[in-house]
């Protein structure tokens, strides 16, 4: 999708993003730091790559 390899491009640039997204795939591929909402409270944060691994987040957000 264009519109992430974008947001990767201003990534790479140094400029720090906020992305608000439903697509848990594609926010566990290209963040760097995810936090976890559920009714408008973090539940979970942390890097990516740690919570990309994570059991129920795998379960629960990314249907594994």
């Amino acid at each position: 999708m264009e519109i992430f390899r974008s947001i990767q491009a201003i990534q790479r640039a140094g400029t720090a993003v906020l992305l608000v997204e439903q697509d848990a795939r594609t926010a566990l591929a290209i963040a760097e730091r995810i936090y976890v909402l559920e009714h408008g409270r973090f539940v979970r944060e942390g890097p990516a790559g740690t919570l990309a691994g994570d059991g129920d987040i795998r379960r629960v957000y990314l249907g594994v």
